[in-house]
């Protein structure tokens, strides 16, 4: 995403009453969402202990910080009033305002119970937001406010809906219309567009997008064109000097000031040293060189916050790491003063405990190795691990070892049928490969001195013969499937067998390992 230098323009321009349009092409939640979100939640100023927040070090962000209003209804139609000739909002009550506005578009009292008026005294101008449209439409519609009895000019218009971003495209020809505009731009080759609007008599363009993301390219027509995010100038006003509103809604028209230094009600032939307001540079405030002259994004902003909770989010990580550590280090501790608080006997259990802890719990480890030890294939050495002594249990008693002899004993004639049975299954599939093996076809010769002869008639001694290959084959198959069932049926068992001598086997000879207590002592010091 490409962040560049934006342009002059005024907030009608940029909000201008084209934007209405984008309420409709924008999907809405629901009513409960938006009852919801209606109710002012909103903690900004304050620390979540309940005490304030510091106060911001720097004009920018004391206008920043006064900028913010309270948290608005979602899904609702934005109506923004710029008043002019002079008229201060700080000066005006909200009753005063709502009267005058709900007369001035012609709405009833009750048409706006559902609808919310904010003002914003460091811009100086009205936030209105209504989930009618018919209510929206009004209020666009008005120019002018009586206000004790003096009539001021105003300059109403809807501003972008939530979750949208604007971003500008340039060199884009002044010919075109803001409709044919919205022919070539917004389309289906570019989903997230809902509007567009030139900025003044240029060739750049904003786009409205929803979300909160600006693609690198859209489609004008068939054409690709380069966008950019917008960024809002930071608004200086004129008249007065103040940061935070424009000169066409200074409540002070009158006042004037040095723009270099910024001194109120300078004097004829003043001479002074260029000083920025906003971030303090040895130019004129609000210049093209100065630094705040654009505010940051929202998207840039929220980009932002997701990377510092990141961030605290991984130190935490491993803070608590290190607070695990400790809490180590603390019952260690504990452990020990616990330890001279018991009585010899207490004391002499639980280093039994201890001992017992340390044979199953603790193996043995290996040194680490460095890179170089790895690639040349050197095995880690071993720690110092104190010395192992083997206990033997007596031997088992004789009724014991009699029933490991005899199922040893069983075990060796079940291999041996095994075998055997394993020979005459072989033997068997060679019979049946030799019977089912084709037979050589007869001569083609025929003795033609002789003379032929009739063949007598066959005898039932024959057609026994003829079919004895047949119940061989099949006597020789059942014996084969009598085979496997009977080598399946010892396998169990063999399996079986082992597994009862492998515990008989492991139940006749134990070891224990016991530690030398003598062995993790320093040794006598080596005499110089």
């Amino acid at each position: 995403m490409e962040i560049v230098e934006g342009e002059a323009i005024s907030p009608e321009e940029a909000n201008g009453p084209g934007w209405i349009t984008a309420y409709n092409r924008k999907p809405s939640k629901s009513k409960a969402n938006q009852s919801q979100d209606a109710r002012p939640t909103s903690t900004r100023g304050r620390r979540r202990d309940g005490g304030r927040t510091a106060e911001p070090r720097s004009a920018y962000q004391r206008l920043v910080a006064t900028s913010r209003l309270p948290q608005l209804p979602r899904d609702t139609y934005r109506i923004i009033v710029r008043p002019r000739d002079g008229l201060n909002v700080a000066k005006i009550t909200p009753v005063q305002f709502e009267q005058a506005l709900a007369m001035a578009a012609a709405l009833a009292p009750q048409d706006l119970m559902e609808d919310s008026i904010c003002p914003n005294v460091t811009q100086n101008i009205f936030v209105v937001c209504t989930p009618i449209e018919r209510n929206a439409r009004a209020y666009t519609t008005v120019q002018q406010l009586r206000l004790r009895d003096t009539l001021y000019r105003v300059a109403v218009y809807p501003a972008p809906p939530d979750n949208t971003c604007k971003g500008v495209i340039r060199g884009i020809d002044i010919d075109l219309t803001d409709t044919q505009l919205r022919e070539l731009i917004v389309t289906k080759r570019n989903p997230s567009a809902l509007e567009v609007k030139r900025i003044k008599n240029t060739t750049a363009v904003t786009i409205l997008f929803q979300g909160m993301q600006v693609p690198n390219y859209v489609y004008c027509g068939a054409s690709i064109v380069r966008c950019t995010l917008f960024r809002r100038h930071t608004e200086v006003c004129y008249n007065c000097g103040s940061l935070g509103h424009r000169a066409d809604v200074c409540p002070n028209p009158n006042t004037t000031w040095c723009r270099k230094c910024g001194l109120k009600t300078p004097p004829e032939n003043h001479q002074c040293k260029p000083h920025c307001t906003l971030c303090g540079g040895p130019h004129p405030t609000a210049d093209k060189d100065c630094k705040r002259k654009f505010q940051v994004p929202y998207i840039v902003r929220q980009r932002r916050r997701r990377r510092r909770r990141r961030g605290r989010s991984r130190s935490r990580g491993s803070s608590g790491a290190s607070s695990r550590d400790s809490s180590a280090t603390s019952s260690t501790y504990a452990t020990s003063r616990r330890s001279r608080s018991l009585t010899p006997t207490a004391r002499r259990r639980s280093a039994q405990r201890s001992h017992s802890r340390s044979r199953r719990h603790s193996p043995s480890r290996q040194a680490e190795l460095t890179w170089a030890d790895r690639v040349q294939g050197k095995k880690p050495p071993l720690r110092s691990t104190p010395p192992v002594t083997k206990v033997t249990r007596p031997s088992l008693p004789e009724h014991e070892s009699e029933v490991v002899t005899t199922l040893r004993a069983e075990l060796a004639g079940l291999r041996a049928t095994i075998q055997q049975l394993t020979t005459q299954l072989n033997e068997a599939r060679h019979q049946i490969q030799t019977l089912t093996a084709p037979k050589d076809p007869p001569s083609s010769t025929v003795d033609v001195s002789k003379p032929k002869r009739r063949a007598p008639p066959l005898r039932e001694a024959d057609t026994n013969d003829s079919d004895s290959p047949e119940d061989t084959l099949n006597e020789i198959l059942r014996l084969t499937r009598e085979n496997h069932d009977n080598i399946d049926t010892l396998s169990r068992r063999v399996e079986a067998l082992e597994q009862k001598a492998t515990i008989k086997a492991k139940t006749k000879a134990r070891t224990v390992v016991s530690v030398d207590p003598t062995a993790n002592l320093p040794g006598p010091p080596n005499s110089m």
